[in-house]
């Protein structure tokens, strides 16, 4: 009986709270949740908790609007808001969460949140701030989540954040400014993360990051940072996520990470950096390293030799021209290195030695002109090796019996020349067949066989190449080196009657006579046939312009762009 009586008074609340429910939203016990409408929702039940606004038009928020004693939280989102008069929330002292997101609010009063002493999470995210006032955080002590990423902020006070000792989540990506003071995140020790990511700083003072014990993620990229103190990161021993990719960082100082014990991952790609050094990574569970497009010329060894858990190495796209045989020295559980697009012209013996766990080798787009003995000596398995436009040649039957414990090589786009150098390879890749794509194999010179795929070459092909590199000689050369034998001229002669060498003479002569004659008749047929063909090719391009010309408007394009 009491259980009917509890269940039938639940559904004549929940009933009167749906009566209640503002036009344009929906409703819930204790949410609100309004999309499209053009003033604040009301009239609001007293109990209700929780609102919700997206794709409104409400351009002014007014403290009649915020009468709810028991609302915690408030998300504003994709709205037109333009305003937050002063006093807007002095009657909602229990206020959690407060977001205004993708709004165009430029300015908000100083004292307006004043009374919310309760707020832990505060979002003023994608809107046009483009100041940030000391006050707004003056009296919210319990904040443990700050966003002012994407507005037009152009300086940051050094004192703006003082107040927030609980703070543990704050991005300011996003915006303008150009520099910060030491002192801007003094006293932020429970801080976890900070975002300083998309803006313009150029440098950060040493000990800017000296209170911050507890930061875990430091996002600095896509600044125009030149240079970092060799201490900004000494205090944050914690930091598990570094983020320093795309800049103009040139060198790093030495020791600079020898104090992040625990970092596994960082990105420094997309700078100018020209040199790496042993002394910069300290050990650390580091398991990605991503140095692309940066000024890289050399790596020396044991530059990564305290990375003992790397399982990824990325140095493509640099201007490197030489690593030494001890750079990847320690590099036990590397998967996979990529070196494509540098300026390598050699590799040194032994340069992957002591990588048993190394998969891939990406050497692509490089100068590369032979491999060393010992190129993979200590590998025992790998999967693929990308070595195509370089500048091969041949290989020799050492190189090829090393790419034996490769399950791929990628050998197309080189100048690969097809003589009897090249026999090793046409017969490494027929035993191989499954180890390289045969048909993207193919010969650049001599012209007679370019394009011609080396796995198919025959005997008879070099054969006849070996025969056109001397060809024989012309009636001319033998008619300037005769091998008949030389003949001394003696008082008969001289007589009028042809002797049998004279005689021998004229009917070479008529011989040769012949020959050009011959020649000639061949290479008027063939210009012959070859006007022909050119006629024939003029005869029916007409057709199909004519043809296409009447034909609908895309089929000419798709044409168009074939031939292109």
């Amino acid at each position: 009986m009491h259980l009917l009586l509890v269940l039938h008074l639940l559904i004549i609340s929940t009933l009167a709270v749906i009566s209640a429910c503002p036009d344009g939203c929906r409703c819930s016990p204790f949410s609100v949740i309004c999309s499209e409408i053009t003033n604040f929702p009301a009239p609001l039940p007293s109990h209700v908790q929780n609102i919700y606004l997206q794709n409104c038009s409400i351009p002014s928020l007014k403290p009649e609007d915020m009468t709810s004693v028991a609302l915690i939280k408030l998300l504003i989102k994709d709205t037109n808001l333009r305003e937050v008069v002063s006093g807007t929330f002095d009657a909602t002292t229990n206020l959690q969460t407060l977001q205004f997101s993708h709004t165009e609010l430029q300015d908000l009063p100083d004292p307006v949140f004043q009374h919310l002493k309760n707020l832990q999470s505060l979002t003023l995210s994608y809107s046009q701030l483009t100041a940030l006032r000391p006050n707004w955080t003056l009296h919210l002590q319990q904040l443990q989540l700050l966003d002012l990423s994407r507005n037009q902020l152009s300086s940051i006070p050094e004192d703006a954040f003082r107040p927030l000792t609980r703070l543990g989540y704050l991005s300011l990506s996003g915006n303008s400014f150009s520099q910060i003071s030491a002192e801007t995140f003094k006293g932020l020790s429970n801080l976890q993360v900070l975002r300083l990511n998309k803006n313009s700083l150029q440098q950060i003072p040493a000990g800017t990051f000296d209170d911050l014990h507890m930061l875990r993620e430091l996002s600095l990229q896509d600044n125009q940072l030149t240079h970092l103190h060799h201490d900004l990161f000494s205090n944050n021993s914690k930091l598990q996520k570094l983020f320093l990719s795309n800049n103009r960082i040139s060198v790093l100082p030495q020791g600079i990470f020898l104090h992040l014990p625990v970092l596994s991952r960082i990105s420094l790609y997309e700078n100018q950096l020209e040199t790496l050094g042993p002394g910069q990574f300290g050990p650390m569970p580091l398991q990605d390293l991503w140095l692309y497009d940066n000024r890289l010329s050399r790596l020396e060894d044991d530059t990564f030799s305290n990375l003992t858990e790397l399982r990824l190495l990325v140095l493509s796209r640099n201007r490197i021209n030489y690593v030494s045989a001890g750079a990847f020295r320690g590099l036990t559980k590397l998967g996979e290195v990529s070196l494509h697009t540098n300026l390598l012209k050699s590799l040194q013996p032994a340069t992957f030695q002591g990588l048993p766990n190394l998969v891939n080798i990406s050497l692509e787009h490089n100068f590369i002109d032979s491999l060393p003995v010992g190129f993979l000596q200590g590998v025992s398995h790998l999967g693929q090796v990308d070595l195509h436009n370089n500048s091969f040649t041949s290989l020799t039957p050492q190189s090829l019996k090393a790419l034996s414990v490769v399950d791929e090589v990628l050998l197309h786009q080189n100048p690969w020349r097809c003589d009897k150098d090249i026999l090793p390879l046409r017969n490494w890749l027929v035993d191989n067949p499954s180890k390289a794509n045969q048909s993207a194999v193919v010969c650049e010179t001599p012209f007679l066989l370019n394009k011609e795929v080396i796995a198919s070459l025959t005997g008879e092909d070099l054969a006849l190449l070996s025969s056109t590199s001397e060809p024989p000689l012309t009636s001319t050369e033998k008619k300037s080196h005769p091998k008949t034998p030389s003949v001394k001229l003696t008082t008969s002669s001289l007589g009028l009657k042809p002797t049998p060498t004279t005689k021998r003479t004229e009917d070479i002569n008529v011989e040769e006579e012949e020959v050009i004659s011959k020649n000639t008749t061949v290479i008027l047929i063939i210009i012959a046939i070859v006007c022909a063909v050119l006629i024939s090719t003029v005869i029916i391009s007409c057709a199909c312009w004519k043809r296409n010309r009447s034909g609908n408007r895309n089929i000419r394009q798709r044409c168009r762009n074939s031939v292109l």
